[in-house]
């Protein structure tokens, strides 16, 4: 894994090809651009839950997922520019790249002209779109946060959120909400949240975790901002105030 510094406009780029990903990290740092490689899906997804990302570039063809289901993903979880780079030049894989979320489609080959202009344009995009909605967002959170209370109801497995709306849960899901309630001021780990959920501690178990994860802030994220929460590395966290109904 490569990692050129911590910022907040830090790029994510994912490939599985080394030598390739290793040169246009290269280029991508020395260009100016603070950025972290990735080489499979697996790898995007747990540094994508860590910490907001303005821009990803993402491969096409990687192994274990395409780079259209992760552009999908992206593009309904959250504002993150997308770049999609695909050695398959035809039109129908540009035309399904647009249509599952990217904001640009460049071919390999990459011409490195197009490339800067991508960048620049998109990052520009990314930037100015968070300057003017990080504001509000954080008073929006902050008034969720500080003047509503969520529920957990025992009985039925379910969340209720402060407006009163019912989500029902899954075993697992309400397992892992009430796990993270047990300590609200402390992030819960991954490795205590595999046990937790009798999930396995290898890479088929944190896959298993993530689409836990994605499909709780799914059912959240229409009503509203969702408080489940990754603290760079820590583990999760449930931000908004709680209370478990026995």
């Amino acid at each position: 894994m490569f990692r050129s510094g911590t910022s907040f406009n830090q790029i994510i780029f994912v490939d599985d090809d080394a030598s390739f990903r290793s040169f246009i990290l290269k280029y991508l740092e020395q260009s100016g651009y603070p950025v972290i490689g990735a080489g499979s899906a697996i790898d995007f997804y747990r540094e994508f839950d860590r910490q907001p990302y303005p821009l990803a570039i993402i491969d096409v063809g990687l192994p274990d997922q395409s780079g259209l289901v992760i552009t999908k993903y992206i593009r309904e979880n959250s504002s993150t520019r997308i770049l999609l780079l695909s050695g398959d030049t035809s039109q129908e894989t540009m035309i399904a790249g647009y249509e599952a979320g990217a904001d640009q489609v460049l071919t390999k080959p990459v011409n490195f002209r197009l490339l800067d202009a991508a960048l620049g344009n998109l990052m520009k995009r990314a930037v100015g779109q968070t300057a003017g909605l990080s504001e509000e967002l954080t008073s929006k959170t902050e008034e969720v946060s500080s003047s509503h209370i969520w529920r957990l109801l025992t009985e039925g497995w379910a969340l209720v959120t402060p407006a009163g709306e019912k989500l029902h849960l899954t075993g697992k899901e309400y397992v892992f909400i009430h796990k993270l309630v047990e300590t609200p001021s402390v992030p819960v780990s991954r490795t205590i949240l595999l046990k937790e959920l009798s999930y396995p501690l290898d890479q088929h178990g944190h896959r298993s975790l993530e689409s836990l994860i994605y499909r709780l802030r799914k059912k959240i994220s229409p009503l509203l901002n969702t408080p489940i929460k990754t603290l760079n590395g820590e583990g999760y966290t449930f931000t908004s105030r709680i209370e478990v109904v026995i």
